[in-house]
């Protein structure tokens, strides 16, 4: 087998394998590594099936433990983590902590606005009232979903670029861009 197999396989095992125990050891609301696998696993897998496959295998089996909710907010939730994988050709064109920082921002802001507004659906009156006090009400998760996002975004990235740095093998490894 060759080793950039064996790289992208301990790449993928091990986003998935993060972003699914702090989902489900994490206490605080809404705080997790999922949108950021998901923006690491769009840039570093060439192959898209392969990025789609991180956060949707890790909400899939985090939820088997966690458990589920609406139909209509279920969907959301996973159409909203697939968002940043849309980031990897902003990404590919240059990797810089300023478009990781951005990647994140957007996909935090993106889950906040397409999660809520099924919440709103499913949960609330169809009244203004109902979407105004949906999304207020909402404003101490996106703060946990922009903080981890962040978090994890500086760690996954970070990893990536310090493997990049010091081990001269790893420049092989797909979506390397040499400066």
């Amino acid at each position: 087998m060759k080793a950039e197999t064996v790289t992208k396989a301990a790449v993928f095992c091990a986003l998935v394998a993060l972003a699914t125990t702090v989902r489900i050891v994490s206490e605080t609301p809404n705080f997790s590594a999922v949108a950021a696998a998901s923006l690491f696993a769009g840039f570093y897998f060439r192959n898209a099936a392969a990025a789609f496959a991180v956060p949707l295998l890790t909400m899939t089996i985090s939820d088997q433990v966690i458990g589920g909710y609406t139909r209509t907010v279920m969907v959301a939730v996973y159409a909203s983590l697939l968002i940043p994988i849309a980031w990897r050709s902003v990404l590919r064109e240059g990797l810089s902590g300023p478009r990781v920082i951005w990647g994140s921002i957007v996909s935090s802001v993106a889950f906040y606005v397409l999660t809520n507004l099924a919440v709103w659906v499913s949960w609330y009156p169809a009244t203004y009232a109902g979407f105004v006090r949906c999304y207020t009400v909402a404003l101490p998760f996106f703060i946990n979903t922009a903080m981890s996002d962040l978090l994890f975004s500086a760690l996954f990235f970070g990893a990536y670029a310090a493997a990049v740095r010091w081990s001269p093998a790893q420049r092989t490894v797909p979506g390397y861009l040499a400066a």
